[in-house]
């Protein structure tokens, strides 16, 4: 079966996992959803050649950690990136922890979906793929549009920056590794220092922020 949204028919959907189980429930959840599961059973030595095959797909469900047993030479966040440049809707399943959050902020902006393993379902799955077809369409939901806001360095260290944004949350800190910016950006950063950048402020938690076109 497959579920049309406006002019876009999904019906194969790809299932990226390196661990077989957890591959396996992804692909009941497609197959509950009454869409045509896909496992990459096999793993995968170049990415460009599996992003030209995957064309064959009309969605993606991956997993963010894909290096184990040699099973995928890039992380799921690379991955999905990639897919939105193609157009093909992708959702990141994973568990988020701080290290995955420095990992995949600056990608992020490609990335228009994240849900935990405990909750996707046919339901979290449908409206996901959704939300992608939308926002290639332009419409993007609140929490992923832009703002130009205000953005206060409150204090750094030797790998992070810890900034304030005050038309978001003015009473909590948000860490940002220093890797996750340009090093142009990152070079030009100080402490007390008030710039400004593109920021999704209707966030609703703070690992869902990115920040785009810094105004040092």
């Amino acid at each position: 079966m497959a579920i049309t949204f406006y002019d876009r028919q999904i019906k194969r959907v790809c299932i990226i996992d390196d661990d077989d189980s957890s591959r396996n429930v992804l692909k009941y959840t497609v197959e509950d959803s009454d869409l045509e599961a896909l496992p990459q059973n096999e793993g995968i030595s170049d990415i460009n050649f599996f992003l030209s095959s995957i064309k064959n797909s009309d969605a993606i469900v991956s997993d963010h950690h894909l290096r184990k047993k040699n099973y995928f030479p890039a992380d799921g966040a690379v991955v999905c990136s990639h897919c939105y440049d193609l157009l093909i809707p992708s959702i990141l399943v994973t568990k988020w922890e701080q290290a995955d959050v420095h990992e995949i902020r600056k990608l992020r902006p490609k990335i228009p979906v994240i849900i935990n393993p405990e909750d996707f379902n046919p339901d979290s799955l449908i409206h996901s793929l959704e939300i992608c077809i939308n926002e290639f369409k332009g419409v993007m939901i609140p929490q992923r549009k832009t703002w130009r806001t205000l953005v206060r360095i409150d204090d750094l260290d030797e790998l992070h920056f810890y900034v304030i944004i005050p038309s978001w949350n003015p009473n909590e800190v948000i860490s940002i590794a220093k890797k996750e910016l340009d090093n142009s950006v990152a070079q030009s950063l100080r402490q007390g220092q008030r710039v400004h950048a593109n920021v999704n402020i209707e966030a609703e938690q703070p690992y869902e922020l990115f920040f785009q076109n810094w105004e040092i």
